[in-house]
């Protein structure tokens, strides 16, 4: 953990330069490379810095590997959230080969059944569905668990937990999303908090919304898992 946060440390030197008046945005490229000075003078080496990272400019811009970005060019998606999936749409969209989002600012757990529904009957769900949901308000056990079964175990789900800083039910939330990922098969948890809780520069500033920069590494923390257990 000390290593970690010097490494993130060293990023956050980064995160503020100003050439003539503009405030630059270290890019993920930036942060590897600060990774790396992190790594010499730790003796530590971290494991998002072992990722095979793609020479193009997709591969750069979302640290993915060529066998990654072609696992996901493959996949077709639906996207069920609020308004983190709002902002991070148009990023992910760049790495499916098809993301069709249901996304509104605002929404609550309890809002997913009727649009599961919706998408069910006009035969427009994929095989994999990406949820973003929790950040709004607290849910519970049953309803995250008729979401899941609703769904369907033909289809592989991709649950991100929550990042709402200040809020009681970030931890009771991302508890129960953490529990669903263990009892069913086809759950699949994408950890954002734990990724995204010591990088405040990635965030607009209510610390809750990414910026430009928070949304290219959603989409870093995203698509690794889904290049893994995509179907």
């Amino acid at each position: 953990m000390r290593h970690r946060k010097l490494i993130y440390g060293l990023v956050g030197l980064f995160a503020i330069i100003f050439i003539g008046g503009a405030l630059i945005i270290p890019t993920p490229a930036i942060q590897k490379q600060v990774i790396k000075i992190g790594q010499t003078l730790t003796g530590h080496t971290t494991k998002s810095a072992n990722r095979s990272v793609a020479d193009s400019k997709l591969g750069q811009k979302y640290q993915l590997s060529d066998q990654q970005l072609t696992t996901l060019k493959h996949l077709k998606v639906t996207g069920i959230g609020d308004s983190i999936m709002v902002r991070t749409t148009p990023d992910l969209k760049e790495v499916f080969g098809s993301f069709n989002a249901n996304a509104k600012v605002g929404r609550q757990v309890a809002a997913a059944p009727a649009i599961i529904t919706q998408l069910k009957s006009n035969d427009a769900i994929a095989k994999n569905v990406l949820v973003n949901l929790g950040t709004n308000g607290p849910t519970d056990t049953d309803t995250i668990d008729g979401i899941i079964k609703q769904i369907g175990s033909q289809h592989q789900i991709f649950w991100v937990n929550t990042r709402v800083p200040g809020k009681a039910w970030q931890a009771s939330n991302n508890k129960l999303i953490a529990a669903a990922a263990k009892q069913y098969a086809n759950v699949h948890l994408v950890d954002w908090l734990y990724v995204s809780q010591d990088n405040r520069n990635w965030f607009v500033d209510d610390n809750l919304h990414p910026n430009s920069l928070g949304e290219r590494e959603y989409v870093a923390t995203v698509g690794p898992v889904l290049a893994k257990y995509g179907k």
